[in-house]
Protein backbone atom coordinates (compact mmCIF):
# COMPACT_ATOMS: atom_id res chain seq x y z
CA UNK A 1 0.00 0.00 0.00
CA UNK A 2 2.69 2.38 0.65
CA UNK A 3 4.50 1.66 -2.80
CA UNK A 4 0.83 2.56 -4.40
CA UNK A 5 0.26 5.27 -2.85
CA UNK A 6 3.60 6.91 -3.65
CA UNK A 7 3.27 5.78 -6.97
CA UNK A 8 -0.14 7.76 -7.21
CA UNK A 9 1.00 10.44 -5.36
CA UNK A 10 3.83 10.89 -8.30
CA UNK A 11 1.03 10.74 -10.88
CA UNK A 12 -1.05 14.40 -9.28
CA UNK A 13 -3.46 11.58 -7.89
CA UNK A 14 -4.69 13.17 -4.72
CA UNK A 15 -7.88 11.45 -4.04
CA UNK A 16 -8.60 7.70 -5.79
CA UNK A 17 -11.72 5.48 -5.66
CA UNK A 18 -10.92 1.71 -4.92
CA UNK A 19 -13.14 -0.59 -6.06
CA UNK A 20 -14.74 -3.68 -4.20
CA UNK A 21 -12.88 -3.70 -0.74
CA UNK A 22 -13.11 -6.10 2.23
CA UNK A 23 -12.87 -5.45 5.76
CA UNK A 24 -9.34 -6.37 6.06
CA UNK A 25 -8.83 -3.69 3.27
CA UNK A 26 -10.44 -0.69 5.26
CA UNK A 27 -8.62 -1.94 8.59
CA UNK A 28 -5.09 -1.11 6.69
CA UNK A 29 -6.29 1.81 5.45
CA UNK A 30 -7.25 2.72 9.11
CA UNK A 31 -4.21 1.83 10.09
CA UNK A 32 -2.43 3.97 7.56
CA UNK A 33 -4.74 6.80 8.54
CA UNK A 34 -3.92 7.01 12.24
CA UNK A 35 -0.31 7.28 11.67
CA UNK A 36 -0.73 10.01 8.90
CA UNK A 37 0.87 7.87 6.08
CA UNK A 38 -2.85 7.64 4.19
CA UNK A 39 -1.29 10.35 1.88
CA UNK A 40 -3.77 10.11 -0.80
CA UNK A 41 -7.38 9.77 -0.08
CA UNK A 42 -9.25 6.53 -0.30
CA UNK A 43 -13.32 6.16 -1.20
CA UNK A 44 -13.61 2.51 -0.77
CA UNK A 45 -16.40 1.18 -2.24
CA UNK A 46 -17.22 -2.72 -0.92
CA UNK A 47 -17.03 -5.44 -2.60
CA UNK A 48 -20.57 -6.66 -3.03
CA UNK A 49 -23.96 -6.62 -1.09
CA UNK A 50 -23.16 -9.70 0.50
CA UNK A 51 -20.91 -10.13 3.76
CA UNK A 52 -18.92 -7.50 3.56
CA UNK A 53 -21.75 -4.93 3.42
CA UNK A 54 -23.08 -6.82 6.02
CA UNK A 55 -19.91 -6.32 8.12
CA UNK A 56 -19.54 -2.94 7.13
CA UNK A 57 -22.98 -1.97 8.68
CA UNK A 58 -23.18 2.33 7.93
CA UNK A 59 -20.78 4.33 6.05
CA UNK A 60 -18.17 5.35 7.37
CA UNK A 61 -17.48 9.10 6.22
CA UNK A 62 -14.36 11.46 6.60
CA UNK A 63 -12.46 9.00 8.99
CA UNK A 64 -8.63 10.29 9.74
CA UNK A 65 -9.27 14.02 8.96
CA UNK A 66 -10.89 13.02 5.40
CA UNK A 67 -8.78 10.61 4.39
CA UNK A 68 -10.89 7.28 4.21
CA UNK A 69 -14.35 7.37 3.22
CA UNK A 70 -16.31 3.90 3.05
CA UNK A 71 -20.27 4.72 1.70
CA UNK A 72 -20.46 2.80 -1.33
CA UNK A 73 -20.35 -0.45 -3.05
CA UNK A 74 -19.51 -1.94 -6.07
CA UNK A 75 -21.92 -4.90 -8.15
CA UNK A 76 -21.59 -6.48 -11.33
CA UNK A 77 -23.37 -6.90 -14.24
CA UNK A 78 -21.56 -8.44 -16.79
CA UNK A 79 -18.02 -8.81 -17.92
CA UNK A 80 -15.69 -7.10 -20.52
CA UNK A 81 -16.14 -6.47 -24.55
CA UNK A 82 -12.77 -7.19 -26.14
CA UNK A 83 -13.43 -11.25 -24.64
CA UNK A 84 -17.05 -10.89 -25.33
CA UNK A 85 -17.98 -11.46 -22.09
CA UNK A 86 -20.45 -7.92 -22.07
CA UNK A 87 -24.18 -8.58 -21.97
CA UNK A 88 -25.88 -7.69 -25.12
CA UNK A 89 -29.19 -7.29 -26.50
CA UNK A 90 -28.50 -8.50 -29.96
CA UNK A 91 -25.62 -10.98 -30.88
CA UNK A 92 -22.27 -9.48 -31.36
CA UNK A 93 -21.49 -8.38 -35.14
CA UNK A 94 -18.55 -10.66 -34.97
CA UNK A 95 -20.10 -13.33 -33.00
CA UNK A 96 -23.83 -13.92 -33.82
CA UNK A 97 -24.79 -16.89 -32.10
CA UNK A 98 -23.39 -14.64 -28.71
CA UNK A 99 -24.74 -12.00 -26.72
CA UNK A 100 -22.50 -12.45 -23.45
CA UNK A 101 -23.91 -13.18 -20.29
CA UNK A 102 -25.52 -11.40 -17.44
CA UNK A 103 -24.28 -12.08 -14.14
CA UNK A 104 -27.10 -12.11 -12.21
CA UNK A 105 -31.33 -12.04 -12.63
CA UNK A 106 -33.09 -9.07 -12.81
CA UNK A 107 -34.41 -9.75 -9.89
CA UNK A 108 -31.01 -10.29 -7.81
CA UNK A 109 -29.75 -6.87 -9.19
CA UNK A 110 -32.43 -4.76 -8.08
CA UNK A 111 -32.60 -6.90 -4.61
CA UNK A 112 -28.37 -6.13 -4.28
CA UNK A 113 -29.21 -2.75 -5.08
CA UNK A 114 -32.37 -2.04 -3.32
CA UNK A 115 -30.17 -3.26 -0.12
CA UNK A 116 -27.24 -1.69 -0.89
CA UNK A 117 -29.25 1.56 -0.73
CA UNK A 118 -31.58 1.11 2.24
CA UNK A 119 -28.33 0.96 4.26
CA UNK A 120 -26.98 3.86 3.30
CA UNK A 121 -24.60 3.02 0.79
CA UNK A 122 -24.63 4.32 -2.78
CA UNK A 123 -24.04 1.36 -5.51
CA UNK A 124 -21.69 1.43 -8.18
CA UNK A 125 -22.51 -1.03 -10.42
CA UNK A 126 -19.86 -2.54 -13.64
CA UNK A 127 -21.93 -1.85 -16.56
CA UNK A 128 -20.45 -2.51 -19.94
CA UNK A 129 -23.05 -3.99 -22.88
CA UNK A 130 -26.17 -2.61 -23.79
CA UNK A 131 -28.05 -5.32 -22.24
CA UNK A 132 -26.20 -5.24 -18.64
CA UNK A 133 -26.69 -0.89 -18.60
CA UNK A 134 -31.10 -1.81 -19.64
CA UNK A 135 -30.94 -4.26 -16.65
CA UNK A 136 -28.93 -1.85 -13.95
CA UNK A 137 -31.03 1.44 -15.55
CA UNK A 138 -33.96 -1.04 -14.74
CA UNK A 139 -33.07 -1.78 -11.11
CA UNK A 140 -32.08 1.78 -10.43
CA UNK A 141 -35.78 2.17 -11.47
CA UNK A 142 -37.73 0.74 -9.71
CA UNK A 143 -35.90 0.89 -5.88
CA UNK A 144 -35.59 4.74 -7.21
CA UNK A 145 -39.31 4.93 -7.59
CA UNK A 146 -38.30 6.61 -11.18
CA UNK A 147 -36.61 9.65 -9.34
CA UNK A 148 -33.15 10.91 -8.36
CA UNK A 149 -31.63 9.42 -5.39
CA UNK A 150 -29.77 11.60 -3.34
CA UNK A 151 -27.43 8.63 -2.93
CA UNK A 152 -26.43 9.53 -6.46
CA UNK A 153 -25.86 5.61 -7.57
CA UNK A 154 -23.35 5.04 -10.80
CA UNK A 155 -22.97 2.79 -13.66
CA UNK A 156 -18.87 2.12 -13.67
CA UNK A 157 -18.05 2.32 -17.77
CA UNK A 158 -21.77 2.92 -19.05
CA UNK A 159 -19.41 1.45 -21.89
CA UNK A 160 -22.23 0.16 -24.78
CA UNK A 161 -25.99 2.00 -24.13
CA UNK A 162 -28.73 1.80 -26.32
CA UNK A 163 -28.89 5.45 -27.47
CA UNK A 164 -32.69 5.70 -26.36
CA UNK A 165 -31.63 4.18 -22.71
CA UNK A 166 -28.98 7.36 -22.30
CA UNK A 167 -31.37 10.04 -21.60
CA UNK A 168 -32.43 7.61 -18.51
CA UNK A 169 -28.95 8.41 -16.71
CA UNK A 170 -30.20 12.12 -16.84
CA UNK A 171 -34.20 11.16 -15.44
CA UNK A 172 -33.17 8.75 -12.58
CA UNK A 173 -29.79 10.97 -11.80
CA UNK A 174 -27.31 7.97 -12.40
CA UNK A 175 -23.63 9.02 -12.88
CA UNK A 176 -22.07 7.60 -15.66
CA UNK A 177 -18.61 6.58 -14.42
CA UNK A 178 -16.27 6.35 -17.31
CA UNK A 179 -12.69 5.54 -18.10
CA UNK A 180 -11.64 7.35 -21.02
CA UNK A 181 -8.49 5.19 -21.88
CA UNK A 182 -10.99 2.37 -22.40
CA UNK A 183 -11.97 4.01 -25.74
CA UNK A 184 -8.54 4.35 -27.39
CA UNK A 185 -7.82 0.65 -25.93
CA UNK A 186 -10.66 -0.68 -27.84
CA UNK A 187 -11.19 1.52 -31.30
CA UNK A 188 -9.12 -1.11 -32.56
CA UNK A 189 -12.30 -4.06 -31.87
CA UNK A 190 -15.08 -1.99 -30.25
CA UNK A 191 -17.41 -1.32 -33.91
CA UNK A 192 -16.31 -5.01 -34.96
CA UNK A 193 -17.91 -6.76 -31.64
CA UNK A 194 -21.01 -3.83 -31.82
CA UNK A 195 -21.33 -2.64 -35.26
CA UNK A 196 -22.18 0.77 -36.87
CA UNK A 197 -25.57 1.57 -35.47
CA UNK A 198 -24.23 0.41 -32.17
CA UNK A 199 -21.59 2.33 -31.62
CA UNK A 200 -23.58 5.46 -31.90
CA UNK A 201 -24.33 4.87 -28.27
CA UNK A 202 -20.80 3.52 -27.11
CA UNK A 203 -18.27 6.07 -25.14
CA UNK A 204 -20.49 8.42 -26.07
CA UNK A 205 -19.64 11.18 -23.34
CA UNK A 206 -20.61 14.04 -24.88
CA UNK A 207 -24.56 12.48 -25.59
CA UNK A 208 -23.89 12.17 -21.57
CA UNK A 209 -23.03 15.94 -21.28
CA UNK A 210 -25.26 17.43 -23.67
CA UNK A 211 -28.22 15.79 -21.61
CA UNK A 212 -26.89 17.44 -18.10
CA UNK A 213 -25.22 14.47 -17.12
CA UNK A 214 -22.06 14.60 -14.97
CA UNK A 215 -19.28 12.34 -15.86
CA UNK A 216 -16.84 11.30 -13.21
CA UNK A 217 -13.82 10.04 -15.28
CA UNK A 218 -10.94 7.57 -13.73
CA UNK A 219 -8.24 5.27 -15.31
CA UNK A 220 -10.05 1.77 -14.26
CA UNK A 221 -5.99 0.99 -13.17
CA UNK A 222 -4.77 -1.90 -12.78
CA UNK A 223 -6.61 -2.20 -15.90
CA UNK A 224 -5.75 0.41 -17.45
CA UNK A 225 -2.41 2.81 -16.61
CA UNK A 226 -2.82 4.70 -13.62
CA UNK A 227 -1.85 8.35 -15.23
CA UNK A 228 -4.49 10.87 -15.52
CA UNK A 229 -2.53 12.42 -18.49
CA UNK A 230 -3.10 9.90 -20.38
CA UNK A 231 -7.12 9.76 -19.74
CA UNK A 232 -6.94 13.91 -20.20
CA UNK A 233 -5.19 13.30 -23.61
CA UNK A 234 -7.67 10.09 -24.19
CA UNK A 235 -10.63 12.01 -23.53
CA UNK A 236 -10.00 15.13 -25.79
CA UNK A 237 -8.12 13.52 -28.59
CA UNK A 238 -9.99 10.04 -28.69
CA UNK A 239 -6.59 9.19 -30.49
CA UNK A 240 -3.59 6.63 -29.06
CA UNK A 241 -0.25 8.59 -27.81
CA UNK A 242 1.11 8.06 -31.27
CA UNK A 243 -1.73 9.52 -32.72
CA UNK A 244 -3.78 7.40 -34.05
CA UNK A 245 -6.54 7.32 -35.95
CA UNK A 246 -5.30 10.88 -37.90
CA UNK A 247 -8.51 12.49 -36.35
CA UNK A 248 -9.73 10.58 -33.77
CA UNK A 249 -11.96 7.55 -33.09
CA UNK A 250 -15.49 9.54 -33.50
CA UNK A 251 -13.66 12.52 -32.37
CA UNK A 252 -17.64 14.21 -31.77
CA UNK A 253 -17.58 12.39 -28.49
CA UNK A 254 -14.49 13.68 -27.08
CA UNK A 255 -14.24 16.22 -24.79
CA UNK A 256 -13.13 19.90 -24.79
CA UNK A 257 -9.80 20.03 -22.24
CA UNK A 258 -12.30 21.93 -19.64
CA UNK A 259 -15.07 19.47 -19.87
CA UNK A 260 -11.62 16.72 -19.12
CA UNK A 261 -10.25 18.20 -16.49
CA UNK A 262 -13.70 18.90 -14.91
CA UNK A 263 -14.36 15.01 -15.15
CA UNK A 264 -11.18 14.02 -13.74
CA UNK A 265 -11.84 16.47 -10.58
CA UNK A 266 -14.88 18.12 -9.27
CA UNK A 267 -17.70 15.36 -11.12
CA UNK A 268 -15.61 12.49 -10.05
CA UNK A 269 -15.72 14.33 -6.62
CA UNK A 270 -19.91 14.68 -6.76
CA UNK A 271 -19.51 11.27 -7.53
CA UNK A 272 -18.27 10.64 -4.36
CA UNK A 273 -20.40 13.00 -2.04
CA UNK A 274 -17.16 15.29 -1.87
CA UNK A 275 -17.80 18.21 -4.25
CA UNK A 276 -17.57 20.79 -1.37
CA UNK A 277 -14.43 19.16 0.25
CA UNK A 278 -12.16 18.24 -2.77
CA UNK A 279 -12.24 18.58 -6.59
CA UNK A 280 -11.56 22.37 -7.25
CA UNK A 281 -9.11 24.96 -5.34
CA UNK A 282 -12.42 26.93 -3.31
CA UNK A 283 -11.80 29.10 -0.08
CA UNK A 284 -13.09 26.05 2.14
CA UNK A 285 -12.14 23.21 0.51
CA UNK A 286 -8.62 21.15 1.19
CA UNK A 287 -6.01 22.19 0.04
CA UNK A 288 -5.33 19.41 -2.38
CA UNK A 289 -3.09 20.53 -5.89
CA UNK A 290 -0.56 19.42 -7.80
CA UNK A 291 2.66 21.35 -10.25
CA UNK A 292 2.53 20.35 -13.85
CA UNK A 293 5.68 20.68 -16.23
CA UNK A 294 2.70 22.60 -18.80
CA UNK A 295 0.04 24.39 -19.38
CA UNK A 296 -2.84 21.61 -20.20
CA UNK A 297 -4.97 24.50 -21.66
CA UNK A 298 -2.33 25.95 -23.94
CA UNK A 299 -0.35 23.08 -24.94
CA UNK A 300 -1.37 21.03 -28.10
CA UNK A 301 -3.82 18.52 -27.57
CA UNK A 302 -1.78 15.96 -29.18
CA UNK A 303 0.84 16.68 -25.91
CA UNK A 304 -1.45 16.36 -23.26
CA UNK A 305 -0.53 12.46 -22.31
CA UNK A 306 3.20 14.15 -22.09
CA UNK A 307 2.51 16.37 -18.88
CA UNK A 308 4.90 15.39 -15.71
CA UNK A 309 3.70 16.24 -12.47
CA UNK A 310 6.14 18.52 -10.40
CA UNK A 311 5.16 18.32 -6.64
CA UNK A 312 1.88 16.70 -5.28
CA UNK A 313 0.06 18.65 -2.26
CA UNK A 314 -2.84 17.45 0.04
CA UNK A 315 -4.37 19.40 2.64
CA UNK A 316 -2.05 21.94 1.89
CA UNK A 317 1.44 20.17 2.66
CA UNK A 318 3.71 18.30 0.36
CA UNK A 319 3.14 14.27 -0.28
CA UNK A 320 5.60 14.32 -3.76
CA UNK A 321 8.03 16.01 -5.19
CA UNK A 322 9.92 15.37 -8.19
CA UNK A 323 13.86 15.09 -8.02
CA UNK A 324 15.71 14.37 -11.90
CA UNK A 325 15.39 16.50 -14.26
Amino acid sequence: LRYALEAMSSLGITSVHDMGVTARDIDIYKEFADRGDLIVRIYALLSGAGKELDAQKEPLIDYGNGRLTVRAVKLYADGALGSRGAAMLAPYSDDPHNKGLLFVSDDVMEYMIRKTNERGFQAAVHAIGDAANKQVLDAFDAVQDGTPSALRNRIEHAQVVQVEDIPRFATLGVIPSVQPTHATSDMNMAEDRVGADRIRGAYAWQRFLMQGSPIAAGSDFPVELANPFLGLHAAVTRQSPAGEPPCGWYPTQGLKIDQALRAFTLDAAYSAHQENQIGSLEIGKAADFIFVDQDIFEVDPAELYKTRVLATWVDGQPVYTRTDD
